[in-house]
C-alpha cells in the first residue's frame, strides 16, 4: 500500500512510499482508512520543527475514520464492516498508576499514531481494539475523521477548565482547535467569548462567530488588551485558552487573565518564553497544561456530533487524495485551508 512516510528527523524528509499492509495481533483490528485529517503538527514534523521525538521511519497521520477490515481473535464487540474512529494512543502499558486511573494518555510508555507508531496516512492502519469507537447513527466518516480535534477542545475546556455561565473566555488562535474551543465555551454557557487572531485569519475569525464567538480581534491591527479589560467588571478574562502556544501568546494570556483566573495552554511552544512569569504568582492565576484525551471524552464528543450540537463538516475546506499531501500542508501553512481531509490512494 502507499503511505506518506517521514523517514528522517531532518527538514523535508517525507515522501510517498510503498509499504506492507500492517499485520494485526489478537487484540487488534485492521481499519481500512476512509478519511484522514491533516493536523498542524503534520507539516511541523515534515519541516522538523517539533520539540518532541519522532520515531522514524514512520507513517504520519493520527486523525482518521474508516471501516474494520479484519478482527483479531481476542476482539469482542467489533465486527468486519463496522465504521469507526479511534483515539491517538497506539500503545500504552495499561498497568501503571496513570493507566489505572484513566490517565493513560500520559502513560510513560504511550506511543501516539503518527508520532511514535505508524499512523493513518495510508490505506490501512492497525488499531488496538481498546481505543476503537463505533460511529453512532448520523455521524458520517468524513466528519468522524475530525473527532480527535473536537476531543482536544472538549478535554481542555470541560475536563481541565472551570468555565461557568456568565464567564468571559478568551481563545487565542482561530485554527481548528481554537474554533472548537470557542464552540465548547459557548456550550458551557460563557457570556463573552473573545477569539484573537492575526493577519490572514480574517476568514477564520468570521467562522469563529458562527461557532459562538461574541467578539473577534485581529491583534495585528488592534490591541486586544483594552478591549478585554473593558468587558464586565474590568478585571479581565475568567479563562484564557492558548491554542497557539508561542511565547507572545502566553504573555498575552497572562496580561488579560483576571486575578484568580485560569490559563489553559493547549498549544506547544518549544522556545524560551523570554519574560517573567511572576505575574502568574502575583495574580494567583492557575496555569493549566492539557494534552490529548481519553475514552470518556471520545464517547461524549461522538454524542455531540450525533445530536448535531457540533458540525465538524463546517471546518473542512479541502478534500485531497493522499499523494497531494504536500499541497495540503502548504494550504494549512498559508491559512488558505482550515481543515483538510485526505483520502487513501491505490
Amino acid at each position: 500500500m502507499k503511505a506518506v512516510v517521514k523517514y528522517d528527523n531532518v527538514a523535508g524528509a517525507t515522501e510517498v512510499r510503498e509499504v506492507p499492509v500492517p499485520q494485526i495481533g489478537p487484540d487488534d483490528v485492521l481499519v481500512k482508512v476512509a478519511f484522514i485529517g491533516v493536523c498542524g503538527s503534520d507539516p511541523h514534523m515534515h519541516h522538523n520543527r517539533v520539540s518532541y521525538k519522532v520515531n522514524v521511519p514512520l507513517i504520519l497521520g493520527h486523525e482518521f475514520s474508516g471501516t474494520i477490515e479484519q478482527v483479531g481473535i481476542n476482539v469482542k464487540g467489533y465486527s468486519v464492516g463496522d465504521t469507526v474512529t479511534c483515539e491517538t494512543h497506539a500503545d500504552y502499558c495499561g498497568k501503571c498508576e496513570l493507566c489505572r486511573t484513566n490517565n493513560y494518555h500520559v502513560c510513560r510508555q504511550r506511543k501516539g499514531f503518527g508520532f511514535q507508531a505508524d499512523g493513518a496516512f495510508a490505506k490501512y492502519v492497525k488499531v488496538p481494539s481498546r481505543i476503537l469507537h463505533k460511529l453512532p447513527t448520523g455521524v458520517g466518516m468524513r466528519e468522524a475523521a475530525l473527532t480527535e480535534p473536537l476531543c482536544v477542545a472538549y478535554s481542555a475546556l470541560v475536563k481541565h477548565s472551570h468555565i461557568k455561565p456568565g464567564d468571559t473566555v478568551v481563545v487565542i488562535g482561530p485554527g481548528p482547535i481554537g474554533i472548537l474551543c470557542t464552540k465548547m465555551a459557548s456550550i458551557l454557557g460563557a457570556s463573552n467569548i473573545v477569539v484573537i487572531g492575526t493577519d490572514g485569519d480574517e476568514g477564520r475569525l468570521e467562522l469563529a462567530k458562527e461557532f459562538g464567538a461574541t467578539m473577534t480581534v485581529n491583534s495585528s491591527v488592534q490591541d486586544p488588551l483594552p478591549l478585554i479589560m473593558g468587558l464586565g467588571d474590568g478585571y479581565g478574562a475568567d479563562t484564557v485558552i492558548d491554542t497557539a502556544g508561542f511565547s507572545p501568546t502566553l504573555k498575552l494570556s497572562i496580561d488579560v487573565v483576571r486575578p484568580c483566573g485560569q490559563i489553559t495552554k493547549i498549544g506547544w511552544g518549544p522556545q524560551p518564553v523570554g519574560f517573567s512569569l511572576d505575574p502568574i504568582i502575583a495574580k494567583a492565576v492557575t496555569l493549566q497544561g492539557t494534552f490529548s484525551h481519553n475514552w470518556d471524552v471520545w464517547e461524549k464528543c461522538l454524542v455531540l456530533m450525533s445530536k448535531k450540537t457540533v458540525d465538524l463538516n463546517r471546518l473542512i475546506t479541502h478534500e485531497l487524495p493522499l499523494d497531494q499531501w504536500e499541497k495540503s500542508f502548504a494550504l494549512m501553512e498559508s491559512k488558505q485551508g482550515l481543515k483538510i481531509v485526505l483520502t487513501p490512494i491505490d
